[in-house]
C-alpha cells in the first residue's frame, strides 16, 4: 500500500472513499423505497406533507403489508383493508397515523350519517365528529367495522372522497391537504359469507373508492412475537396447529394474532397451555370439539408434522361408494 506524499491525495481518496459509501446507502434507500412507488415520488409527497424524516427502522415489528399500505397512504390513496379477525388492521393504522405523524382519529360502525357529519344541536349549537375534525384539521382516520356500517349512511361520504369536500351541517368543508382516510372490514364488502351475519354489502359506488387490500395472518410477525415469552416457541407450534385443525375441519372459532398474544400473555403468568386455550380461541367450542382438538394437537406434536385430519366416518364411506361405481364386479 503506497503512502500519500500530499495532503491533496489524502482529501482525494477520503473524497472518494465518502463518495462510494454515499453510493451505497443511496442504493439501499432507493432500493427498500421504490417498491411499488419511486423513492422520488414518495419524498416529493411526504415533503408536501411537511414531514422530513419517515422513521421505516420497525418495519421488522409490522405485518408485511405495512409498508405497502404506507406507501399507499402517503400518496394519498384510500385503502380498505379486509380480513378475518384479530390481523392486526387497528394497529396499523395506529403505526402508519405516527409514522407519517398524523393525528389518528377512530371511529366504528356507523348506522345514521350523523355519526360522521354530526348535527346541530336543540340550540343551534354545531355536534362535531372526529371524521369532521379530521376531513378539516388533517390527520389519518381510520373508519373500523365499514362492512358492519348501514351502506345509506356511507354513501354520505363519497363526495368527500371522491372530489375532496362534503357538506357538513355547518356549510361546505374542502378536505385538509393531509387528510387520508383507511377502512376495514371483515369481509370484501360483497361476499358477506362466512358467518360474519352482522355484515352487508356495501353500494358499489363507495367501494370504488377504495384501493382494496386483503390482509391475512402474518405468520412470520406472530414467530417474532412468540420468541419475546418463555415457552412461546412451543405455545406458537400448538396455536398453529390449531388454526390448521380450525380451517380444516371449517369449526366455528377464531385462531387470529390477538388471540395469539393473549395466549402468550398468560402462559407468562403461569398458565398452561391448555388453560390459555380455554380462555382464548376454545372459549366458545363445545366440549366434543376441545377433545378433537386437542387429539389432533398432540399427534401433532409427536410426529412433529402437519396434524392429521380424520374424515368421519360418512365421509370415508361416501368416498368409497365414488370408487366402486361403474366398477365391473371382482370375478371370484
Amino acid at each position: 500500500m503506497s503512502l500519500f506524499s500530499t495532503k491533496k491525495q489524502i482529501r482525494e481518496e477520503v473524497s472518494r472513499l465518502m463518495d462510494e459509501k454515499l453510493l451505497d446507502v443511496s442504493r439501499d434507500i432507493i432500493q427498500h423505497l421504490e417498491r411499488g412507488i419511486t423513492s422520488k415520488e414518495l419524498r416529493t409527497t411526504l415533503d408536501s406533507m411537511d414531514i422530513k424524516n419517515i422513521e421505516l427502522k420497525d418495519t421488522k415489528k409490522q405485518h408485511f403489508l405495512f409498508e405497502t399500505v404506507l406507501k399507499l397512504v402517503a400518496k394519498n390513496f384510500n385503502v380498505y383493508l379486509y380480513s378475518v379477525p384479530g390481523a392486526g388492521k387497528t394497529y396499523m393504522a395506529q403505526e402508519i397515523a405516527k409514522t407519517l405523524k398524523l393525528d389518528f382519529y377512530f371511529s366504528g360502525a356507523v348506522l345514521e350519517p350523523y355519526k360522521l357529519v354530526g348535527y346541530k344541536s336543540a340550540k343551534g349549537d354545531y355536534i362535531e365528529t372526529d371524521f369532521y375534525r379530521c376531513f378539516k384539521n388533517g390527520g389519518l382516520f381510520l373508519f373500523d367495522e365499514m362492512d358492519a356500517s348501514n351502506p345509506e349512511a356511507l354513501i354520505t361520504i363519497n363526495a368527500a372522497l371522491a372530489n375532496g369536500f362534503l357538506d357538513f351541517p355547518i356549510g361546505r368543508v374542502v378536505a385538509h391537504e393531509r387528510f387520508r382516510l383507511i377502512g376495514a372490514g371483515n369481509t370484501n364488502g360483497i361476499d358477506i359469507g362466512n358467518g360474519y351475519t352482522a355484515r352487508q354489502q356495501l353500494d358499489i359506488a363507495t367501494l370504488d373508492r377504495f384501493i382494496f387490500l386483503e390482509m391475512p395472518y402474518d405468520e412470520k410477525l406472530e414467530e417474532r412475537f412468540a420468541r419475546g415469552f418463555a415457552f412461546g416457541k412451543q405455545y406458537l407450534d400448538r396455536f398453529l396447529a390449531a388454526r390448521k385443525i380450525v380451517v380444516s375441519e371449517k369449526l366455528p372459532l377464531i385462531c387470529s394474532t390477538r388471540s395469539l398474544i393473549l395466549g402468550l400473555r398468560l402462559i407468562s403468568i403461569g398458565h398452561s397451555w391448555k388453560e390459555a386455550f380455554e380462555m382464548t380461541i376454545l372459549k366458545t367450542a363445545l366440549p366434543k370439539i376441545k377433545d378433537r382438538v386437542y387429539s389432533l394437537i398432540e399427534g401433532y406434536m409427536k410426529s412433529g408434522t402437519s396434524p392429521v385430519i380424520i374424515k368421519k366416518e360418512s365421509e370415508v364411506v361416501k368416498e368409497a361408494a365414488k370408487k366402486t361405481i361403474g366398477k365391473p364386479p371382482v370375478k371370484k
